[in-house]
C-alpha cells in the first residue's frame, strides 16, 4: 500500500486559484480547503506548542477530514473555523508579530456561509442569501491564505514555493463544468 501523504508539502496557493475555486463550486471548495491547509498545518506543528487552539495537534487530535467535514455541525463548525484562524495566526505571528489573522472574523465568516449553504431553496430571498453565502465564504478562504501565504514565505527554512498542481487544474476544470452546468440548468428551469 502506498503510504505517501496526499498533502505533501506545504505551499503557497495563488489567491487566484482559491478564490475561483470557491466561486466556481458554489462554496462546496471551502471544507476542502478546511481540511487541505488543516493537513499542512498538523505538519508544520508537530510539536503541538504553538498555540493554546492547537492543542491535540498530534496524529490522534489533528485530522484534516474530521476537520473538514466538523465545519458542516452546528455551533462546533463555526467553533473549528475559529481555532483554525486562531492556528494561522498563532503561526503568522512567529514569524511577523505584527501582522497576523483575526481568528473571530474567519469564525463569524464560516458561520455565515454555513446559515446558508446548509439551506438551499429557490426563492429570491434564498438566491439573494446564496450570493452572501458565496462572497463571505470566498472572503473567509481568501483571507485564511492570504495569511498561509505570508507564513510559508516568512517562515524559516526551505523556501515555499506558490505553485498550482496538475490536480489543481482538475479540481478548476470540475468547478468551471459544474459552475456552467448549474447556471444552464437555472437559466432552462421550468418557467413560472
Amino acid at each position: 500500500m502506498n503510504n505517501t501523504p496526499v498533502v505533501q508539502q506545504p505551499r503557497r496557493r495563488p489567491l487566484w486559484l482559491v478564490g475561483a475555486l470557491t466561486v466556481l463550486s458554489l462554496g462546496a471548495y471551502i471544507p476542502i480547503w478546511y481540511g487541505l491547509s488543516w493537513a499542512e498545518l498538523k505538519r508544520e506543528t508537530d510539536d503541538g506548542g504553538s498555540s493554546p487552539m492547537a492543542r491535540g495537534t498530534g496524529d490522534a487530535g489533528m485530522q484534516p477530514l474530521a476537520h473538514a467535514l466538523s465545519i458542516f455541525v452546528p455551533v462546533y463548525g463555526v467553533w473549528q473555523a475559529y481555532r483554525h484562524f486562531a492556528l494561522i495566526d498563532a503561526l503568522r505571528r512567529k514569524v511577523d508579530a505584527a501582522r497576523g489573522v483575526d481568528a473571530l472574523t474567519g469564525a463569524i465568516g464560516t458561520g455565515i456561509w454555513w446559515l446558508t449553504f446548509t439551506h438551499y431553496s429557490s426563492e429570491p430571498i434564498f438566491q439573494a442569501l446564496d450570493a452572501i453565502e458565496l462572497a463571505a465564504g470566498t472572503a473567509v478562504i481568501l483571507y485564511g491564505q492570504r495569511g498561509l501565504n505570508a507564513y510559508w514565505r516568512a517562515r524559516p527554512g526551505t523556501p515555499v514555493a506558490e505553485r498550482v498542481t496538475e490536480v489543481d487544474w482538475v479540481a478548476l476544470g470540475v468547478a468551471a463544468s459544474f459552475a456552467f452546468l448549474t447556471l444552464v440548468g437555472a437559466l432552462m428551469g421550468p418557467a413560472s
